[in-house]
């Protein structure tokens, strides 16, 4: 018995031993949660190379010879991250949300590699503005009034945060535990798609769900006149269009400020409950537009643009006094700058039924040999095969083969162009390239 006891006790001496060694508590206990451990999520969350990021944005910055231009190469942005304990060669994160248009929380985490540093760098920043010590779950915090933001930092990572929301995302990073990173952020993070640009984010919220988006991914890159914001946008539903491969397009002007190609096959018919259709029926409703009529009537291809000042020959009607005295209504005629207009509609069978509709509510008038679309001036109109062209000018607006489904806007002088490159069934690729010059001149000290 005793021989007996004693294997049975060797047996579960080595059993403990060997639970020891795999599960290994002391080592749980004593290792830190790495930093992506500790972000928090919210409906925006991205990652920036901030060094890849200044390289990128250099051209721009040089062009416009912004006062700043030394400040943000990225030597000297990495020279401050080592003076300041800070490791900007690794990813800084960001998440935040908004509501409108209005940005309601934000911050970011940056990797610490020496967090002996930390606070002399906060002290240096503290003879640039006033900076108030104060303490959150045991831990040093530095608080900012004038920037509106808080820093907090721990051996390995800081964080930044403006100050409403800095306590929700510092609770967080405080108290993470090992491999505890959320689920959405391993799976943005694993993602490869746009991997090479230098700013990625990605947004999930409850005001893309009403349009039945259910997430979006934003990268960015620069040259030295624009930004442009490359996209993917997955929605819950199938998108009711494809694109067509041959397009034509107007010809594009200096004074051009809008711009639209576009040629899709469009199936919304029955889909009345798609947030597409749904975004379209109340923009029509405004004006009375019948839009399910449209799609009925109209065959896929919209070509647009708006542009340029052309001068048209407007009567009107003036009373004078002929050589009796009698009070007559005379003609006259003047000459009227006007910004250029052109429209083009391929339409099916249904373009008779469906024009007199908008001369019914208005929507189109006879003015007499021309036609007026609602505030537009007065504009000719012709068809010709299957097309149908509204345009200001005297002769017909010829176009050019182009296979890109763009739109281009004029936002305060700012050009943005939105196109469509590729979809699948449920998934938009495209791109967002906004110019620069205005901006920067209106926003940023040149030098």
């Amino acid at each position: 018995m005793r021989r007996i006891g004693a294997i049975a006790a060797i047996i579960g001496l080595g059993l403990g031993l060997a639970a020891l060694l795999v599960f290994r508590p002391w080592q749980e206990e004593s290792e830190s949660p790495r930093l992506v451990d500790r972000l928090p999520t919210d409906d925006v969350i991205g990652t920036t190379d901030i060094l890849q990021l200044a390289s990128d944005l250099l051209p721009a910055v040089y062009r416009n010879q912004l006062a700043f231009r030394d400040f943000v190469t990225p030597e000297f942005i990495l020279s401050q991250g080592k003076t300041n304990g800070l490791d900007l060669q690794q990813s800084v994160f960001f998440f935040g949300s908004q509501s409108k248009s209005e940005i309601d929380n934000w911050g970011m985490m940056i990797h610490v590699s020496d967090s002996s540093k930390i606070l002399s760098g906060i002290r240096r920043f503290e003879k640039v503005t006033k900076i108030k010590d104060s303490s959150l779950f045991n831990q040093n915090i530095f608080i900012c009034p004038e920037y509106n933001l808080t820093i907090g930092y721990g051996d390995n990572w800081m964080l930044v945060a403006d100050r409403k929301s800095f306590k929700k995302y510092f609770d967080h990073a405080v108290h993470a535990r090992k491999k505890s990173i959320y689920p959405r952020w391993r799976k943005f993070i694993q993602d490869r798609q746009y991997a090479d640009k230098s700013l990625r984010l990605s947004i999930i919220s409850k005001d893309l769900q009403k349009y039945g988006v259910n997430s979006a991914l934003f990268a960015a890159s620069a040259d030295s006149t624009s930004l442009t914001l490359h996209a993917r946008v997955s929605n819950n539903d199938t998108i009711p269009f494809q694109l067509r491969p041959n397009t034509h397009r107007f010809e594009r002007s200096e004074y051009t400020r809008r711009l639209i190609n576009l040629n899709l096959d469009v199936d919304l018919k029955g889909k009345k409950d798609h947030p597409l259709y749904l975004l379209l029926k109340k923009i029509a409703n405004k004006i009375s537009f019948p839009l399910d009529d449209f799609f009925d009537t109209w065959d896929g291809e919209l070509l647009f643009r708006q542009g340029g000042l052309q001068t048209i020959v407007e009567p009107y009607i003036v009373s004078e006094l002929d050589e009796n005295f009698n009070v007559t209504e005379v003609t006259k005629y003047k000459r009227k700058r006007i910004s250029g207009f052109a429209l083009q509609l391929s339409m099916n069978e249904n373009r008779r039924q469906f024009l007199n509709q908008l001369y019914g509510k208005g929507i189109l008038t006879r003015e007499e040999n021309k036609v007026r679309m609602l505030y537009f001036p007065p504009m000719n109109v012709r068809s010709q095969d299957d097309d149908l062209f509204f345009y200001t000018s005297s002769f017909q607006p010829a176009t050019i083969p182009d296979s890109t489904q763009s739109i281009l806007w004029d936002f305060n002088y700012t050009p943005v162009v939105f196109t469509i490159d590729s979809l699948q069934a449920k998934t938009a690729y495209g791109k967002v390239n906004i110019g620069l010059r205005k901006i920067v001149k209106d926003n940023i000290k040149s030098k």
